[in-house]
């Protein structure tokens, strides 16, 4: 019989079990195959790649670039021909966007660069990423016509649509944080945007007043921000969840219900968000579409012009399934924006009221 001093085997045992334990611990982190925990960036590119159809990997390559700082020249502050003269004289290096107006990107100064410029100050131009400047351009808003932005702070979208119009619309803009709100009111006569009526008030409750007065509106919904986020940013993560989004699809039901009611007979209502995510986007419009079996969604066609041919490749349908989900086929008439150099991600809908 093999005898083993006490003490020895007491060594041996904790010897094994060390060794067992570090087996163990190797086993479940060092391999994909084996692992059993996920961060919340495994998480989040694992959702997002099987919305957009594509591998997680890829996924995290959309969401690691920086996107190119585009700006929108102000016709409201002046010739734009010769504020772009002014703006090359000062250095700047652009390449003009051919589907947006007065619109380019910068090749040689940041977003923090131009927001020093002199010419900023005076409301030469506004700072914006290409893919929220398409929601306004979906609208597609005409001078007499009143005009509800419905969730208008910081106001880029506001003063976008008084550009397009040269301050002819009557707008309405909603905001129903204080500070946001003030911060508003300030920023429009910067960048010369009149005939906006800024409103510090819940846009559901401004509902139950105003029914059906407005030719078109606007409503790009507070969310979850996908879009936006850049992985290679320190906690690029912190202000994003599944819970979160939950919750904000909630209040975006109740606002394009909303808002859907403030809506003339025959008007046009454009809704829109920086997030990917399906219960924000597709499900919110099924959600009206439920509730309101007259309304319908229009096709998209900026996106189909000459103009737009190099950033086509940018834009996918509207999805109607998902995680055993299933939406409207009206949704595949939505387009979805892909992040990219030059787009933040987006979802943009174009729904009609029938009647006039």
């Amino acid at each position: 019989m093999l005898y083993l001093d006490p003490m020895k085997r007491k060594r041996h045992n904790a010897s094994g079990y060390r060794d067992k334990r570090r087996k163990h611990r190797k086993s479940r982190f060092s391999t994909g195959k084996t692992d059993r925990f996920y961060t919340k960036k495994h998480i989040f590119l694992s959702r997002m790649g099987s919305i957009l159809k594509v591998s997680p990997k890829l996924a995290k390559d959309f969401f690691s670039q920086r996107t190119v700082s585009t700006i929108r020249l102000n016709p409201l502050a002046g010739d734009t021909q010769e504020i772009y003269q002014k703006l090359r004289q000062k250095g700047l290096e652009m390449q003009r966007v051919e589907w947006a107006p007065d619109t380019y990107i910068v090749t040689n100064k940041d977003k923090s660069e131009l927001g020093d410029m002199p010419e900023y100050e005076k409301g030469m131009y506004y700072i914006q990423n290409l893919s929220s400047m398409i929601p306004p351009l979906v609208l597609n808003p005409v001078a007499g016509e009143n005009i509800l932005d419905m969730c208008a702070a910081p106001g880029s979208k506001t003063t976008q649509i008084c550009a397009i119009t040269l301050n002819r619309a009557n707008i309405v803009a909603l905001e129903n944080d204080f500070k946001r709100g003030i911060r508003m009111q300030q920023l429009l006569p910067m960048f010369h945007a009149r005939n906006v009526k800024v409103r510090i008030v819940d846009a559901n409750e401004y509902a139950d007043g105003n029914a059906e007065q407005f030719d078109k509106i606007l409503l790009d919904a507070p969310c979850s921000g996908e879009g936006m986020v850049y992985m290679q940013s320190e906690n690029a993560l912190r202000y994003w969840s599944i819970k979160k989004a939950k919750a904000l699809s909630k209040l975006q039901k109740k606002l394009i219900v909303s808002a859907y009611k403030l809506l003339k007979p025959g008007g046009t209502l454009v809704y829109s968000t920086c997030t990917l995510e399906p219960m924000e986007n597709e499900e919110v419009v099924d959600h009206l579409l439920e509730r309101e079996a007259e309304a319908y969604l229009e096709e998209i066609d900026l996106h189909k012009t000459p103009e737009f041919a190099d950033y086509a490749r940018y834009i996918t349908p509207g999805i109607t399934k998902w995680s055993g989900h299933t939406y409207s086929a009206e949704n595949k008439k939505a387009i979805r924006v892909i992040p990219s150099k030059y787009t933040e991600g987006f979802f943009v809908a174009k729904i009609r009221k029938p009647g006039e």
